[in-house]
């Protein structure tokens, strides 16, 4: 059974939904842009790319707290774009392909993709940019449930609240979710003054424990109040380690870390530098995995590097490295449909591994494509 561990259904951008405001909606995808552009910023007049971010900039960077959004009319388009206008110029990235005509990834829509792709089920990762989609998510596996395995979104810095641990339990209940999806980057509502590891989220943690239930990390490299870390590298190292001591805590509970290896953190132009005994010492804890996502890592320009292709031969060392260190046992196969179609198609986004790389075997395949993730969420 091949498994896609991270997928994302979700209704038209450019339409309010649910409890959450418009406003809020996009002060979002504001953040989530001005935090880490997932693509090139483009310059619309000329469609040309943009490497000063002062052209573009987003948010008042000696503000993280929601007050920091700068008035730039930022807005979800057609075809794929998220745009806005600063200095009377107008930018966008391209967040999804542009066959994604009206910026809806509906379960349907996906269904599709994964049949054509020979992929039989999906985790739907419920990340907090899309919009406030329990319900949504939860029609969608209830109507598919052979299909679609769902995560819960909570608001991760109210998450000490009773109403945040109340809708935990309302969905951890629900047979059709597994998983939890936690963003450390939404601690910008308070101006990162939380933290994962922090004990106030210890009920909320235990009652996810109690519920048998996985947490799918998204972890960036944020910057914490009166920190001296400056690179992203050590940003994000100190990231790992407060999950590392979250987990001596609650060791019993399956962390699946969405997006894996942090290549832009780790990547030296088209040089890919060693990974420190740290890092490896913190993915070797038991119940501790990473995601294979690399198309989604490698395939827009970086600083001083060029864009990796498909097949990504030039990832065959890393990941005989992730081989060796960890374990085919410890790593899961990702996507991000719908956004890997702006970089490869979602049958390419199988086939690199499948088919073209030669470093796993048959059996290591088998697991990463899918008996990894079946085993963890439990799937019959």
């Amino acid at each position: 059974m091949i498994i896609d561990a991270h997928t994302h259904a979700f209704p038209c951008l450019m339409n309010p939904y649910g409890e959450r405001s418009y406003k809020q909606q996009i002060l979002y995808l504001q953040r989530f842009v001005a935090s880490s552009p997932a693509a090139a910023v483009k310059r619309v007049r000329d469609n040309s790319v943009v490497t000063d971010k002062s052209e573009y900039v987003l948010w008042d960077e000696n503000d993280p707290t929601p007050n920091g959004a700068l008035e730039v009319n930022f807005h979800p388009a057609r075809f794929g774009r998220l745009a806005w206008k600063k200095n009377g110029e107008e930018y966008y990235i391209s967040l999804y392909a542009p066959n994604m005509q009206n910026m809806e990834s509906s379960p349907e829509f996906l269904l599709a993709h994964m049949d054509a792709a020979g992929v039989s089920m999906a985790v739907l990762q419920n990340a907090f940019l899309y919009g406030d989609l329990n319900d949504y998510i939860s029609e969608a596996v209830a109507k598919y449930p052979k299909r679609f395995i769902g995560t819960i979104q909570i608001n991760e810095a109210k998450a000490f609240e009773e109403t945040e641990i109340e809708k935990l339990i309302k969905y951890g209940s629900n047979p059709g979710f597994r998983a939890i999806y936690f963003a450390n980057e939404r601690f910008f509502e308070n101006g990162f003054t939380t933290a994962i590891d922090d004990e106030i989220f210890f009920p909320f943690w235990e009652r996810a424990r109690d519920l048998g239930l996985a947490v799918f990390w998204d972890i960036s490299a944020i910057h914490e109040p009166n920190s001296r870390e400056s690179s992203p590298f050590d940003r994000f190292l100190k990231q790992m380690r407060r999950l590392e001591s979250w987990h001596k805590r609650f060791p019993e509970i399956p962390s699946i870390l969405v997006h894996g290896i942090p290549l832009r953190n780790i990547r030296d132009g088209d040089r890919f530098l060693p990974i420190p005994d740290d890092l490896w010492k913190i993915w070797k804890r038991k119940n501790m995995y990473l995601e294979f996502l690399f198309p989604m890592q490698v395939s827009h320009p970086v600083p001083g590097g060029s864009v990796f292709d498909y097949p990504y031969l030039e990832l065959h060392p890393l990941i005989k490295d992730l081989l060796s260190n960890l374990g085919p046992e410890k790593l899961i196969w990702g996507t991000d449909l719908p956004n890997t179609e702006r970089n490869c198609t979602y049958r390419q986004a199988r086939l690199y591994l499948e088919t073209h790389c030669n470093v796993l075997s048959e059996s290591d395949k088998k697991m990463v494509l899918g008996e990894n993730i079946q085993r963890l969420l439990n799937i019959n």
